[in-house]
């Protein structure tokens, strides 16, 4: 071999090393500059107000910020199966069917933020026709009280405790939201069991209250209503970039709804398309918003040893265990 035809394959060798080290240090960063598409599961209630806020233009566009190209997936059945399906990348569960099954094929779901019903502040009503012969709560014995699917888990615990004071064979009926307002006209149920923002949309519109703060009296005094989820594989292996993205954005998004809360009533508003009158405004009650530093873990654990006393779940995992560590979402 000649000497120039060593020095052109010489060239030749030093040109692909030089594209490999540009690709090698360039495609981390090139993939870095674009978006990570999401699939997040949502619903027109609180537990789903954080990713719509996020999408939408408040003090930041926190999305856009992240570079979070969101998918919102509307929820059907259980959002728990729904995540370990695949159908989403992160979505608000409740709490009771994160502690009840934590565990997916050889997976894990964690939580990376909460939402919780606080003691002194009571979303939830069993609320009643205006015009009713119902009066107290034990003249719910026999009568039809209807409920969301979400609600499912909360209305069985809570009507176990009520047969305990005899006000027994209560009928649960499974309603659509669309059903909601017009329940009683149609004569479909003779109570309805409610959580903000569904209960003040009935209080507004003429329904009496017959109790309130059921489950602070019937079940946990402070409740950890949902868990903001993902699976522990997605964000360890999977896609740990848009892992990370999505969780910086909803944990702004969380922050900024602690400090502002009308932020939540006026968005749940917006999400179900009803009239955004003051009155409304005003009687809607927002719980509590937290990050992953901010899950109050001793009421995890209170609700977690009050299901295992009625024979609910176990004891068996560590509320810490339910949550990701902040190191899971280092880069």
């Amino acid at each position: 071999m000649g000497i120039k035809t060593k020095e052109r394959l010489l060239n030749v060798l030093i040109l692909i090393g030089a594209l490999a080290l540009l690709f090698v240090v360039g495609y981390p960063q090139y993939k870095e500059s674009l978006p990570s598409e999401i699939r997040i599961g949502v619903d027109k209630t609180y537990t789903s107000v954080p990713f719509y806020v996020a999408r939408e233009d408040t003090t930041r566009k926190y999305f856009t910020l992240e570079k979070v190209e969101p998918v919102f997936v509307e929820i059907e059945g259980n959002p728990l199966q729904g995540l370990k399906d695949g159908l989403y990348d992160i979505v608000a569960v409740p709490w009771y069917w994160l502690m009840i099954s934590p565990a997916s094929n050889g997976d894990t779901i964690k939580a990376c933020g909460s939402i919780e019903i606080k003691s002194g502040k009571a979303l939830d009503a069993i609320v009643v026709p205006a015009k009713t012969k119902v009066k107290r709560l034990k003249e719910l014995k026999g009568k039809r009280l209807g409920y969301l699917a979400s609600d499912e888990y909360i209305v069985n615990l809570i009507l176990a405790k009520m047969a305990e004071d005899k006000i027994t064979k209560v009928t649960p009926v499974l309603l659509q939201p669309e059903e909601l307002a017009t329940a009683f006209a149609d004569n479909k149920a003779d109570a309805l069991y409610l959580i903000d923002p569904y209960r003040s949309y009935l209080v507004v519109n003429g329904s009496q209250v017959l109790m309130e703060g059921v489950i602070s009296f019937y079940v946990v005094p402070s409740m950890p209503y949902a868990a903001i989820v993902m699976r522990k594989n997605y964000v360890k292996k999977e896609n740990k970039l848009a892992a990370i993205r999505i969780k910086t954005a909803v944990e702004a998004t969380l922050s900024y709804l602690a400090r502002n809360p009308k932020v939540a009533g006026d968005m749940v508003i917006k999400m179900n398309g009803w009239s955004a009158d003051d009155k409304l405004s005003m009687t809607m009650r927002t719980p509590d918003y937290q990050r992953l530093a901010e899950v109050n873990l001793q009421n995890v654990e209170n609700f977690q040893t009050v299901l295992v006393r009625r024979g609910i779940g176990t004891c068996g995992i560590k509320p810490s265990e339910f949550l990701f560590e902040r190191t899971d979402f280092v880069r």
